[in-house]
């Protein structure tokens, strides 16, 4: 079964806030400076009985011990999946394999189009699906049924690459990186597809940080659960 997750920066009020919310899965994000104190970034991880995924910097200009330090880190934490953007994957993939052939990485898709979207997924290997890009970059304007139609389509193909899902909430004309429950039904139709396919990995609310607080963490799990109810 799936899992519900969502992303910070590791600070210890992130974590307790996730968790006191019903979070049990978290996918952390990653800079240069998180990456020069991972020893404390294992303390707060441990501290909490969750499940982890990462999330590599976006940003170049990282020296070799910062790739050291994320290797380490997703063994130490035995992640999921540590999502990495196409431009970093090709400046830091073979480096980071070189450290550890076992990191279990996984492209984020970007601005993808849709007619390629499928054969995309196949050819990367290992996936995170954004699905907001896809409703943002890859089927704009859409209808909420072409949305489900083209995600269904790139499970039934290449279910085996994707290994990792990004959904925020999201409604067309609306901004980026929003609580789940703000699209219910859009959240809630991905939510059975990726059922109905038996994905078992991470899927993260991924939201910007003025909605991670209580009220907004909460209502995203409360989604989730009723979902749950629902499936069941």
């Amino acid at each position: 079964m799936l899992k519900i997750a969502t992303k910070f920066l590791p600070e210890p009020p992130a974590f307790r806030r996730a968790f006191d919310a019903g979070f049990r899965s978290s996918e952390i994000f990653l800079n240069a400076a998180v990456l020069e104190c991972v020893d404390d970034v294992v303390t707060m991880s441990r501290g909490f009985d969750m499940d982890y995924a990462l999330h590599f910097p976006n940003k170049p200009e990282l020296n070799e011990s910062h790739l050291k330090n994320c290797c380490r880190l997703a063994d130490e934490l035995s992640v999921s999946a540590v999502v990495i953007h196409e431009p970093m994957f090709r400046r830091y993939a073979d480096s980071l394999k070189a450290i550890d052939s076992r990191i279990p990485l996984a492209i984020e898709n970007q601005r993808v189009p849709s007619a390629d979207l499928s054969a995309w997924v196949q050819e990367r290997g290992a996936v995170t699906l954004d699905i907001e890009h896809i409703w943002m970059f890859s089927l704009p304007d859409a209808t909420l049924d072409e949305l489900f139609g083209l995600v269904r389509d790139v499970f039934e193909s290449a279910s085996e690459c994707v290994r990792h899902i990004h959904m925020p909430g999201y409604l067309p004309g609306q901004g980026e990186h929003r609580p789940m429950y703000t699209s219910r039904e859009f959240c809630m139709g991905i939510f059975d597809i990726l059922a109905d396919y038996n994905f078992a990995g991470l899927v993260v609310s991924e939201v910007d940080m003025q909605f991670q607080n209580e009220f907004d963490l909460r209502m995203d799990m409360l989604l989730f659960e009723r979902w749950l109810d629902l499936r069941q």
